[in-house]
């Protein structure tokens, strides 16, 4: 690599500094490679389980940062030949859950994130599993009844049979009117997601790039969709959506909260398509219009790429107390911690 290695590097609109560190990753990806090896951070690998507040000894080994970034994965579709780099095999979906597994990272579901609730073990870091369009690859029954062992949802089962701590969690962002291409199953599938743990979320209903659209259309999209999942499985609680395309409305405010005719939405959360990890709900950093996520792609701003940054900037990364009632930070995050969003949790301040 030549002088350039020092160059800084920006990912929709974050700069960093000290760029040599990651550019061994930057040549690789998930599209049809090996994933990289990433060493454990000496906090995560020094963790343990605990059930209580932490000691100060515990403290200052585990370094606990509640107010750290998230890891939002975004995926679409599964696919024994990926033709596109938003297309993954059921292998290298395979390789990326064994990979974030070794790294101490776990599931949890979007309502946990946005509560200010996560509830992992101590040391361990949250991942937000997302999938976008509701494509058949991510859930596909066979004709006996059982889950396909390659979709999305199969692959899930299956690794959290091997590690039950890899919890069924995760956001399935639908188009309501053809949701997981099998049209007869619609609603028994969302039922069965619903069941296993997952959440639902609002994609609109035809995927139209937003910004085209009057604030009318706009808020039919949006509204329409909600309707229509609550049409298939009345009750459903919709709080989030995924833009199309990653692309507001004109009127940003509008894919939160809006109204069409007797139809009213309200979202707790929009979230974009890449580039960077999410920060915490609790940081003056969140935007709850702009929730961004990673897409497992190679390159800059893929996930290795960020894997490979937070072990180099731990410090920057969401470690968890161990304790979903409480939440911990290191002394020099105080200034960036929105306690509106605390929302109950006690906050601790090492």
């Amino acid at each position: 690599m030549n002088k350039k290695v020092s160059e800084r590097l920006v990912c929709s609109g974050r700069v960093f500094a000290s760029a040599a560190a990651l550019c061994c990753l930057c040549s690789t990806g998930i599209a049809g490679t090996v994933p990289p090896v990433i060493g454990i951070s000496s906090a995560v690998q020094s963790a343990t389980p605990t059930s209580g507040i932490l000691t100060r000894a515990e403290l200052k080994r585990i370094h606990p940062n509640e107010i750290g970034d998230v890891l939002i994965l975004e995926y679409h579709n599964i696919l024994p030949h990926p033709h596109d780099p938003y297309t993954s095999s059921p292998d290298q979906f395979r390789k990326v859950m064994q990979l974030l597994y070794s790294l101490h990272y776990r599931p949890i579901s979007m309502s946990a994130y946005l509560n200010n609730r996560i509830d992992l073990p101590a040391g361990d870091s949250p991942v937000i599993y997302t999938f976008d369009d509701a494509d058949e690859s991510q859930y596909r029954i066979l004709p006996d009844g059982q889950v396909d062992p390659n979709c999305a949802v199969g692959l899930m089962q299956a690794f959290n049979k091997l590690h039950p701590s890899w919890r069924l969690r995760g956001t399935f962002f639908v188009l309501p009117r053809d949701a997981f291409g099998q049209h007869a199953l619609r609603a028994q599938k969302l039922r069965n997601l619903i069941h296993m743990g997952y959440e639902i979320g609002n994609h609109t209903v035809t995927h139209p790039q937003l910004s085209r659209l009057s604030n009318t259309q706009v808020q039919w999209q949006i509204a329409e969709c909600d309707h229509l999942i609550d049409q298939l499985v009345p009750g459903t609680r919709v709080s989030t959506m995924a833009l199309p395309y990653g692309i507001s409305p004109r009127d940003r405010i509008l894919a939160l909260h809006g109204k069409y005719q007797a139809l009213r939405y309200e979202n707790r959360a929009v979230l974009l398509a890449g580039a960077d990890p999410a920060p915490a709900v609790i940081s003056k950093k969140f935007d709850a219009l702009r929730v961004p996520r990673v897409q497992p792609v190679k390159g800059i701003c893929g996930l290795y790429f960020w894997l490979k940054f937070l072990k180099h900037h731990s410090y920057e990364q969401y470690i968890s107390d161990g304790v979903a009632s409480q939440t911990t930070i290191p002394r020099r995050f105080a200034h960036l911690v929105n306690k509106a969003r605390l929302d109950g949790s006690k906050l601790v301040i090492y």
